[in-house]
């Protein structure tokens, strides 16, 4: 019997730490006062033809990211990966956000100072807000 309940035990285990993460993005951002916005047009890779944007904290785009950060707290997977130059980056002294095609990569530095990463899917329509020029 022990060793069932201590099989079962484990397998829960298994289960929580292959789920999802659920991230308090609004403590993460909570002490980021500007970021900045890189836009690398169909994935070209040439520093030279990003376009940089300063965007401050209580911009209405940040209001924004705020809004999708608090409807999408779940989902987000672990990750150690190093990625590539995405469509979209968004950076500010502790947080980072990649966003391509069909997933997105946030990174940040957690209460302790270690750096953490997480990613998601999701369709990059979903942040047409940070690049629609009537912002």
């Amino acid at each position: 019997m022990k060793k069932m309940i201590r099989n079962i035990g484990f397998l829960l285990m298994i289960f929580t730490i292959s789920c999802g993460q659920n991230l308090d993005f609004e403590e993460i951002l909570k002490n980021e006062k500007q970021f900045e916005l890189k836009i690398y047009p169909n994935g070209n890779l040439n520093l030279n033809s990003s376009s940089v944007t300063k965007i401050n904290a209580d911009s209405k785009i940040i209001d924004k990211l705020r809004i999708w950060f608090k409807n999408n707290p779940d989902g987000w997977e672990s990750s150690i990966a190093s990625w590539t130059t995405p469509d979209i980056f968004l950076t500010s002294n502790d947080f980072r956000l990649l966003i391509f095609n069909d997933f997105v990569v946030a990174g940040f530095a957690d209460k302790s100072g270690k750096q953490r990463q997480y990613t998601k899917s999701i369709d990059k329509s979903e942040f047409n807000f940070l690049t629609d020029e009537n912002e």
